[in-house]
């Protein structure tokens, strides 16, 4: 491969990262793609916890020059791995293994280990496992390009904003018809009024597990589809703006014969469109409730609201009572209201979900401009397996 090839493959899987699809990169490597990437958090981590040294052992200049002891130390180790793995001493690494990691850990320990009197070795144990848990937390989110992913699935919220209005009124009336007898019913504020938060999360978590079957659902059919390209014409319109744009093979070259997807690959589109969707439909969901709170702010007295939950009286405390005084009378923002408007808006949520996935004109709508995209990254996959990943 000559350097420019080489230039080019990286700025293509440097798109991919970008698009949130890391595992659409050939030979995706954790000590060379993942750990790589988090090596700058890594180091913020290990830098934030030098802090630590200012406990109670040390007071005055002695803290002072324990943390820049503690700094120095950093750098060196720095240094000395860069020595070790052959590379320039201050060039970011290309590949991370297990002496990073070890790093990683015994750096974090010392500043907890020379800056505390008392309970020393409880404190390093509880100060290995929080960052035990960064790192898996972190390696989770960078390995499968989380906050890309987000970034990518909130820009398209707000491209088509549009379309998921127009979309949510064509459902709109099927919605308010569902819940308005929900809304007024008398048994569905006494159920909110007898929830406990704790019962209500678990509702809560149910719904947007039975929601999510049918998005994964939905997005599983089409993944393997968007892959398919019979012809590189129907590959070029997709590179436009893309690092790929330039070396798109001709028309009459054979046709693109990318690997299908891996199981990580596949997961990794599958989980970018769950994403997007998700997001789209929780909006829809967050509109309905934000809808009927105002509702039931304006239409639901204080003495209707007591009838409904046989409660003698409100507790401020307990179910969050603020009465608001507006055009000469009161308005009574309460626990129950949250509680049904929640309910109401999670139910209708639910209920856009399994329309958008059972109905063929609703899927297609709704699912139009995030597929094109999605396209668009796999069309520049089979352009970079056929033109940058040496075979």
């Amino acid at each position: 491969m000559t350097t420019a090839d080489a230039i080019q493959k990286d700025r293509t899987e440097r798109w991919f990262v970008r698009q949130g699809l890391p595992n659409l990169i050939d030979h995706y490597s954790v000590r060379e793609d993942v750990l790589t990437r988090m090596f700058p958090f890594l180091g913020l981590v290990v830098f934030l916890e030098l802090f630590l040294v200012f406990g109670d052992r040390w007071n005055g200049i002695s803290q002072a020059l324990a943390f820049l002891g503690g700094v120095a130390l950093m750098l060196g180790a720095f240094l000395v791995v860069n020595r070790l793995r052959g590379r320039p001493p201050w060039m970011m690494p290309d590949t991370v293994g297990a002496p990073e990691l070890v790093l990683f850990f015994v750096l974090t320990a010392i500043p907890t280990a020379i800056g505390a009197d008392g309970a020393r070795s409880e404190n390093i144990l509880l100060v290995l496992g929080l960052n035990a848990a960064i790192l898996v937390v972190g390696f989770i989110v960078t390995a499968w390009g989380l906050i890309p992913m987000m970034r990518w699935s909130v820009g398209q919220v707000w491209t088509q904003m549009n379309d998921i209005a127009n979309l949510a009124m064509k459902s709109l009336p099927i919605l308010l018809l569902f819940s308005a007898f929900i809304f007024l019913n008398a048994e569905m504020w006494q159920v909110a009024n007898d929830f406990t938060m704790p019962y209500f999360f678990c509702v809560l978590a149910v719904v947007l597990l039975i929601g999510s079957a049918f998005v994964m659902v939905s997005v599983r059919r089409i993944t393997v589809d968007l892959a398919r390209f019979s012809r590189w014409a129907d590959v070029r319109p997709y590179c436009e703006g893309t690092p790929v744009v330039d070396v798109v093979p001709a028309d009459d070259d054979p046709p693109p014969d990318a690997p299908s997807l891996g199981r990580r690959a596949e997961g990794n589109v599958a989980l970018l469109l769950f994403v997007s969707q998700a997001i789209q439909i929780l909006l829809v969901a967050l509109v309905i409730t934000a809808f009927y709170l105002l509702f039931g702010l304006l239409t639901v007295r204080e003495d209707t609201l007591v009838q409904w939950t046989v409660d003698p009286e409100l507790n401020r405390e307990l179910d969050w009572a603020f009465r608001i005084r507006a055009f000469g009378s009161q308005l009574i923002f309460t626990r129950q209201l949250v509680l049904v408007s929640a309910f109401i808006g999670m139910m209708s949520g639910l209920q856009f979900a399994v329309q958008v996935v059972t109905d063929e004109t609703y899927r297609s709508e709704f699912a139009e401009g995030m597929t094109a995209e999605v396209r668009e990254a796999l069309a520049v996959r089979a352009v970079y397996h056929r033109v940058l990943v040496p075979k």
